[in-house]
């Protein structure tokens, strides 16, 4: 309790002001600088002794809870929470954009689970079910922050139904197909940004954030260090990969691998490129993480290993790398008529050398 320093995930550290209440109920808000921290926290100190801490915790509350929107709730959710909590807080960033266009300007006091059920009508007529309770999802986790920190007094969202989602049949990209989609491209450096996700499986934000440090063309390796888990990893290079690498521009001031021209700074949004390529490539239905089951679908193919497969994709878990197996049923019946092969082989074996034994028993 009282004014602490908080390390957020990006390194930089933050100012949490926490203090209980005589009723128990806790105050907890973050600020800009020590001093505004250590001023709040001699009102409510001084408030305590004198009796009148109930009008100052009223006072505190109303500042900026009655007339709070959700636009000015997200932007408070990002900072205080997403930034501290979360290891890759532009996931959330994204998945608040939605929210705020269709319900940025509503008071957070007055948010009625019918307004969510209409974003949720809206919202079904541009994206997949899945998509739209992931924005669910974040705004329930928005509003159990405000719930927490004293900006509303109930949460207006539980037990909310989300959308069903049905399991669908996923289609994997042929090698064909993933050259057709770099060749449509127009622009070079997006093209060269698509060829290396499919080439070693990284996610977005990941090839997004690649530095020309990480880059090692003497032994053909890459080190992914921003990746979602924290932890680095090594993944080998391809010829293809190292051509697209070599055809790059590298800009002196910037080191960033996949970088905007025409403003001298790392590339934040490839989707205008990457869309219009797909369109003229006839594959409409890519997306960025196609590229990664992809790529683990083609490892999968050529008889890598599982285990290894996860190392390279940075899989916390082996359940998540064993999805990427059942997206090459091609490779898994070879598998299973080779085994079956070898077991019919050993069996005709076995009977020819039964058959030896009992003739030679016989004579």
């Amino acid at each position: 309790m009282g004014i602490l320093r908080r390390r957020d995930q990006s390194g930089g550290n933050r100012i949490e002001l926490s203090k209980r209440w005589p009723d128990g109920s806790r105050f907890r808000r973050y600020f800009p600088n020590k001093t505004m921290a250590a001023k709040t926290l001699a009102r409510i100190e001084e408030s305590i002794a004198m009796g009148t801490w109930r009008k100052l915790k009223d006072e505190l509350k109303r500042g900026i809870g009655d007339d709070l929107t959700i636009n000015q709730l997200a932007d408070l959710y990002f900072e205080c929470y997403c930034k501290v909590q979360n290891k890759r807080p532009e996931f959330k960033k994204y998945a608040l954009k939605p929210i705020r266009a269709k319900l940025g300007n509503v008071t957070v006091r007055y948010l009625r689970r019918a307004d969510v059920y209409d974003f949720v009508r809206q919202r079904s007529k541009e994206v997949a079910p899945a998509t739209v309770n992931r924005s669910v999802g974040v705004l329930k986790n928005m509003l159990t922050f405000a719930l927490d920190n004293e900006l509303i007094d109930q949460h207006p969202l539980i037990r909310f139904r989300m959308l069903r989602e049905e399991p669908r049949a996923i289609r994997v990209l042929t090698v064909a197909e993933e050259r057709c989609l770099i060749d449509s491209i127009a622009n070079p450096t997006i093209a060269s940004y698509v060829a290396i996700l499919g080439e070693t499986g990284l996610r977005k934000e990941e090839g997004l954030s690649l530095r020309w440090a990480n880059v090692n063309l003497v032994d053909r390796m890459l080190s992914v260090e921003h990746t979602k888990s924290g932890r680095p990893r090594y993944v080998p290079l391809s010829e293809f990969a190292i051509e697209h690498l070599g055809s790059l521009v590298r800009l002196i001031d910037c080191p960033y691998v996949f970088v905007n021209l025409k403003t001298g700074t790392r590339w934040n949004d490839p989707r205008e490129p990457f869309e219009a390529g797909k369109e003229k490539a006839g594959l409409s239905w890519v997306g960025f993480h196609d590229l990664r089951r992809y790529r683990a679908t083609q490892w999968v193919r050529q008889g890598v290993d599982l285990k290894t497969v996860q190392e390279l994709l940075g899989h916390a878990d082996i359940q998540t790398t064993m999805r990427y197996a059942h997206f090459s049923p091609d490779h898994a019946i070879q598998k299973i008529r080779s085994v079956q092969r070898s077991e019919q082989e050993n069996w005709e074996l076995e009977r020819a050398k039964s058959g030896r034994r009992i003739r030679s028993e016989s004579l």
